[in-house]
């Protein structure tokens, strides 16, 4: 493994954070292209990729605290802080993501769902490039050596495939990003049966990430339907 890439006098290059600064560059790109396809301002995605890079990661960091390493924060109430010595979820994530998501969309006088079927491809294609930093860094692994980031990346890649040639022949809003939603939903529950890193939830046999996809499928099912037959 790989956790460190470089080291240029006292700054730290470290694989996890290169991995992420690459996804994420290439979803503004990917953004970008389709916010001109489709006559939207990329100023826009600008914008939006900003807020939603603070927003996700402070989410994906509180909700692994929360759930994960709650002792390490009431101990150091500034261990949120220290990324490095800690783990990102990506429920928390999606989760942030969306309530950033509807908060800019608001403050712009934009739809919500144009803005989150503009940038589906972009997550999803920035959730497998970051796989790639997981593997590097050693983290999320599997159980008897299984290389769940890869089986993720390539997952999430064949998923960046599905939602880019889909993208053109779902008409309605929130078609394409409620796919998203639905389809990694699925992927997370696969993946998750052969990491080693899960937290079970005491009394009902599931994992914290199986009951969270379950019920994010179910309810962005529940949406698409609706959205559909409206």
């Amino acid at each position: 493994m790989y956790p460190i890439i470089a080291k240029i006098g006292h700054f730290t290059v470290y694989s996890y954070g290169m991995m992420v600064a690459i996804a994420f560059l290439f979803g503004i790109f990917i953004a970008k292209y389709e916010a001109v396809r489709k006559k939207i301002n990329p100023d826009l995605v600008y914008d939006l990729g900003f807020y939603l890079l603070i927003g996700s990661i402070i989410g994906a960091r509180a909700y692994y605290i929360f759930f994960f390493d709650l002792k390490s924060f009431l101990e150091n109430p500034l261990f949120m802080f220290k990324i490095w010595q800690g783990g990102l979820s990506i429920h928390g994530g999606i989760f942030a993501g969306i309530i950033t998501g509807l908060v800019f969309s608001r403050i712009r006088k934009i739809s919500f769902w144009v803005l989150a079927d503009l940038i589906s491809p972009s997550i999803i294609l920035g959730q497998a490039i970051g796989r790639i930093g997981c593997f590097l860094n050693g983290c999320c692994g599997g159980v008897n050596g299984h290389p769940t980031q890869i089986y993720e990346l390539i997952l999430d890649f064949s998923g960046f495939l599905l939602l880019w040639n889909l993208r053109k022949k779902i008409k309605f809003e929130g078609g394409l990003f409620l796919l998203y939603l639905m389809m990694y939903s699925v992927i997370r529950i696969i993946v998750s049966q052969f990491r080693g890193d899960n937290l079970y939830l005491w009394g009902i046999g599931l994992t914290l990430a199986d009951l969270t996809s379950v019920l994010m499928f179910i309810v962005a099912m529940a949406l698409f339907l609706k959205k559909k037959y409206d």
